[in-house]
């Protein structure tokens, strides 16, 4: 039996977290034997808004050093930059001609990122880099992205184009789809958990953890997390966000079930619940720390980069050639 293919892209912005990697980061690495599976670095993606060089440069290698540090195996995974494949930005041009301005405008990553720009406006990347992201996922063949329930809606546009496109010019692409975690697919700020965990906190990062955080750092803060004063350890995202949220973090890396928590904690209070969760999140961001340092390599990482590249460019050179044979692009 032929394997399906799994995708994902990382764009290589800031730190990761604590909740980049129990939202998706493992969720890919617990399925990479079961798929043919592509991790692409997004720096296309990463300059909709400028970038000095040198950065971008080494925030591409400290990603790729983090996801095999996460534990992204590249005898099993194709690890490469989305630049490095040319066909990636020639896809995402042909699938700009597939999508209606209405469904850009209406992303939810453009309203948010749009409200923000200066009063000279947002430039026509921000705008329609979804197409690119279209074409990403549609290159491999994908059958299912790994993903946050934030990202969700770029793979339903993923679908809609390529359905569009099917209709118009004849079965061309896979309809991919999307693989949410059941547990622990959004992980939220630890001082306000009716929000996402995510790197730029209001709290003064009080609320995030990032996975190359000082432990001792790391522990202050789930200790510090803000809970409510039931004091029981329930899981019940409504009127016990808090406490919820770290029942997942401890769930997901544990892959313990809420009900055995709960039945463990039972005459419990926070305290030593909040012990049990450090404990865990503690020994977890130290192997990866230290497997960060052994794959933080500049020539073992170019390494790597190049033979995904090559290995992956076959199959976006066999996509790409389908969608102008049947464009008319091609003969």
């Amino acid at each position: 039996m032929n394997k399906k293919v799994m995708l994902t892209g990382v764009r290589p912005s800031g730190n990761l977290t604590l909740g980049n990697y129990l939202g998706a980061i493992k969720n890919f690495v617990d399925k990479q034997e079961d798929y043919i599976s592509y991790i692409f670095i997004a720096d296309l993606h990463a300059i909709t808004s400028p970038k000095k060089p040198q950065a971008l440069q080494e925030a591409i290698y400290n990603c790729v050093a983090m996801y095999l540090a996460c534990g992204v195996d590249p005898t099993k995974t194709m690890v490469f930059k989305q630049s490095d494949v040319l066909e990636h930005g020639t896809l995402g041009f042909i699938m700009t001609f597939q999508t209606k301005m209405g469904e850009l405008s209406r992303m939810t990553q453009f309203k948010y990122k749009s409200m923000q720009q200066t009063k000279e406006g947002v430039n026509t990347g921000l705008f329609v880099y979804p197409t690119l992201m279209v074409a990403d996922i549609l290159l491999y063949n994908t059958s299912i992205v790994p993903v946050g329930k934030d990202q969700q809606q770029h793979v339903e546009l993923t679908r809609d184009l390529a359905e569009r496109f099917n209709k118009r010019y004849g079965n061309t692409f896979v309809m991919p789809d999307v693989y949410i975690a059941p547990v622990g697919n959004k992980i939220l700020n630890l001082q306000n958990p009716l929000e996402k965990m995510n790197k730029s906190d209001n709290s003064n990062n009080k609320g995030t953890i990032f996975l190359m955080d000082d432990i001792e750092t790391v522990k202050k803060k789930i200790m510090q997390a803000k809970t409510d004063t039931l004091s029981c350890v329930h899981f019940d995202e409504e009127n016990q966000p808090g406490i919820s949220n770290l029942m997942s973090i401890l769930s997901k890396i544990t892959n313990e079930s809420f009900e055995s928590i709960e039945n463990r904690y039972k005459g419990k209070g926070y305290g030593e619940f909040k012990k049990e969760v450090c404990e865990v999140v503690s020994t977890l961001l130290t192997n990866i720390q230290q497997r960060f340092h052994k794959f933080n390599n500049k020539t073992l990482l170019d390494s790597i980069l190049a033979d995904g590249a090559k290995r992956a460019q076959p199959t976006a050179q066999e996509t790409l050639q389908r969608a102008k044979l049947a464009l008319g692009l091609q003969s």
